[in-house]
Order: C-alpha cells, then structure tokens, then sequence
C-alpha cells in the first residue's frame, strides 16, 4: 500500500499503453506527410520537365516523353528513394509500436511483433544504402534485446510480459530511431531538395502569367474574370513562396518524433513513467502535424522575421 501511494505521489506509472499506442499514431500520421513531402519532390522534377515542354513551340511525339521516363528511373535510384523508404519504415515501425501497445490476443501480438521487426530491417537496409557501405543501423546488442523481446512474447501473453517487452524494444531500438530520424531531418533541407522545389516552382509560374497576358490581350475579359485567373495564379504563387516553409515543417515533425521517442526510452529506462512528461512530447507531435504544410506556421512562430531568400522563398531569418 505504501508503494502505490508514493508511486502516485512521484508521478510514476506502469507502462502506459494507451500514450505508447498515441505515439505510434501521431507518428505514423507525420510519416505520412513526409511521404507526400518527398511524393512532392519527385513529382515536382517531372512537372519541371513538362514546364520546359510547355514553354517551347515545338511538336512533340511519345519519344519526347524520354527525358521524363530518365527522370523516373534516375529518382528511384538516388538517395532520395532510400530516404523515401527509409521514412516509410520509420512509420511502419510506430504503426506496428501502437498494434503491440493495444494487442488484444497473442495472435495480435505476433503479428505486431513481425511487423515491428520487419520495419527495422528495412531501416537498416535503407541505412546502409544512405551512408553507402555495410554498416548496420542497429547493433548486434541491441538487436539481440529486440529478439529476446520478441521470443517472450511469442511464449506468453501477460500484461507484465507485454509491458516489459515494449520497454525492452523501446529502449533498444531508440539508437536507430533517433539516427534514421536525424537523416532524414537532415536530407529534406539539403540544396538539392529545399532549393530545387522552389527554383522548379518559380519557372512554372511564368508559364501561367504568360497565359493569363495573352489571354487579357486577346479576350479582354471582364474585371471578376482577370480576378478570378489573378485568384488561381496567386494560389500558385504562394505555394511557391512557402516550398521551404513546408520542408522546415516537415523537420520540425521528424524531430518531434525523435524527441518523443528518446522520452519513451528515457521514462522505460527508469522504469517509471510520468504520464504528464509524456503525454506533452505526444502533444508537441500532433501540433507540428496540424500546422504542416502551413505557411501561418512559419509566421506565427518565427522569432525574428519573415524575409524572403531569392533561392528558397520566404524563410524565417536565422538568428544573428
């Protein structure tokens, strides 16, 4: 009796299933927006080649469609594809971390644990394609701990044998998380990504003020017309603006995955969580998840000021 006091005075509890299961679904749910993110990027190169297509005179036959399918091919054999995956993994790995917290059966429980070691395997194997060599994300140890993790659940199916293995694999699989999350946070604002989105972005649009000109000079159409065509360019213009924007978002998300991770390991590693320590790190993951791909986000938050970067569109100003 004693204990129970003092565990509820300090704040502990036991392993906390239900914040475990909401961490794995708000950070599938920003995987998933870093998925269109890099989606976004892929797309983006194509669209810049049909943007130099458009803007010629020439006629064109199938096999000027060529450098588009070399732009494919060239994509899914660059890093970015492996980062691609690599995020894909990640949130597999928190979609099969939530499964394992709210597994009602010991079927369920394999199946989530399969899922869970499949997801880190695949890091792994994005991993080493990145870094370009045969260095494995995860340690032997620590890989070892995942194993054991798993073979217990697959003997028993107790809560005290489901909380001690999610701790377990917690603990020994954060290494990995923080390092693939740090990767990935680092690829989405490199020159290549965060300057090409907006450069590829501005050379379309003046393709559109090229057409909303002829078509002004041509029809001479009415005031709400040249509006409305003003409406749709400016909608254009401002996704433009804010290509960096939505990649210091989507940073902003990986790592508040990280963070809420490393706070899982660090409460496991203690044995004793604070539901209200965790429960913030879960918060902070959903906020960046609302707010992504949100310009207001950019200006609301920003410490210093708002200045536009002729190579990035509109930034927040780095402190001095």
């Amino acid at each position: 009796m004693v204990t129970v006091i003092l565990i509820l005075l300090s704040g502990c509890t036991s392993i906390p299933t239900d914040k475990i299961d909401a961490f794995g679904l708000a950070a599938l749910d920003v995987t998933n927006k870093i998925d269109a993110v890099l989606n976004e990027f892929h797309k983006a190169n194509i669209n810049n080649e049909l943007v130099k297509m458009a803007q010629s005179r020439k006629k064109y036959v199938t096999s000027n469609m060529n450098s588009i399918k070399t732009i494919i091919i060239r994509d899914f054999k660059k890093k970015n594809f492996a980062i691609y995956k690599a995020n894909h993994a990640l949130g597999d790995y928190s979609k099969a971390l939530s499964a394992l917290a709210k597994a009602g059966s010991h079927d369920e429980l394999e199946l989530a644990g399969a899922n869970l070691s499949n997801s880190l395997k695949r890091m792994n194997i994005q991993y080493k394609k990145i870094r370009g060599n045969q260095n494995n994300l995860i340690s032997n140890k620590n890989s070892g701990k995942i194993s054991r993790a798993f073979a217990e659940l697959a003997s028993f199916y107790f809560e005290y044998k489901r909380g001690k293995a999610l701790k377990d694999i917690i603990i020994a699989a954060d290494p990995s998380i923080q390092t693939i999350g740090q990767i990935i946070h680092d690829q989405l604002l490199n020159n290549v990504i965060g300057n090409r989105l907006y450069t590829m972005r501005y050379s379309e649009m003046a393709g559109y003020f090229d057409d909303y000109n002829i078509q002004v000079k041509a029809n001479n159409p009415s005031f709400v017309k040249k509006k409305k065509m003003l409406g749709a360019i400016y909608e254009k213009y401002l996704r433009m603006l804010s290509s960096t924007a939505t990649i210091v978002q989507a940073q902003k998300a990986i790592l508040s995955i990280m963070k809420a991770h490393a706070e899982l390991r660090a409460e496991s590693e203690k044995n004793c969580f604070n539901i209200k320590n965790i429960t913030k790190t879960i918060e902070n993951i959903k906020t960046v998840h609302n707010n992504f791909n949100d310009l207001e986000e950019l200006i609301q938050n920003c410490e210093t000021e708002i200045i536009f970067d002729a190579k990035t569109g509109l930034i927040c100003k780095e402190v001095d």
